[in-house]
């Protein structure tokens, strides 16, 4: 019988779920298309008829779990605020709030950096990844540049040289915590480096706020 567009969806679903599940228990490397089908309670034809192999799955299991994250970032309209720099501050860790509660996000996340070896069908995956945070990359610039452009930003700082900085620090304390499996509040974690950040890219940013 032919399946409805909901059923459909649903399948492909339940295959994301269980490839989120298996990727996170056996690491990528040791995870097979069987594996995951397995725990699905499907077959691998039916794994076959959305996805055409392991590296494309992965990708959609990535993707459904870093949209929210690139929808909230760009629905902030980080350069129609007047203090770029405080809005980016605000953004950014209210984006570590969101990332605390969201299971599905923390999942994926530990899969990335903890659990997948980046070579072979893989070797994809990682390049999509690097253009998903790129994408990310260019709107925290974007902000730090219009900073630069308003005299909010420290003089002869780069724009770009922040932008590397703000980015690696909440990378670092993401993986830091996944690492210690969440053993300290990421929130409050944030909040200090990011404070001392703003502060050292325009101290005068947060006393204007005051």
């Amino acid at each position: 019988m032919r399946r409805t567009k909901a059923e459909a969806l649903e399948t492909r679903s339940v295959i994301l779920d269980a490839a989120e599940q298996v990727f996170f228990d056996r690491g990528v490397s040791q995870t097979s298309l069987t594996h995951i089908a397995s725990h699905a309670g499907l077959t691998r034809g039916a794994i076959y008829w959305h996805f055409s192999g392991k590296s494309d799955l992965f990708l959609a299991m990535h993707e459904r779990a870093y949209l929210p994250q690139r929808v909230f970032l760009e629905s902030q309209n980080l350069l129609s605020d007047e203090r770029p720099l405080l809005a980016l501050e605000r953004t950014m860790l209210e984006s570590m709030r969101r990332f605390v509660t969201d299971e599905r996000a923390k999942r994926v996340y530990s899969i990335l950096v903890l659990r997948c070896e980046y070579v072979g069908e893989m070797e994809s995956a990682m390049c999509a990844h690097r253009e998903g945070e790129d994408h990310m990359n260019d709107v925290i610039f974007a902000a730090f540049r219009k900073a630069a452009e308003l005299g909010r930003l420290r003089p002869g700082l780069d724009p770009a040289m922040a932008t590397n900085v703000c980015v690696g620090s909440m990378t670092g304390l993401l993986t830091e915590w996944l690492r210690l499996n969440e053993s300290f509040d990421l929130v409050k974690a944030a909040e200090l480096t990011l404070s001392a950040l703003f502060d050292s890219f325009r101290a005068a940013e947060r006393a204007e706020a005051a």
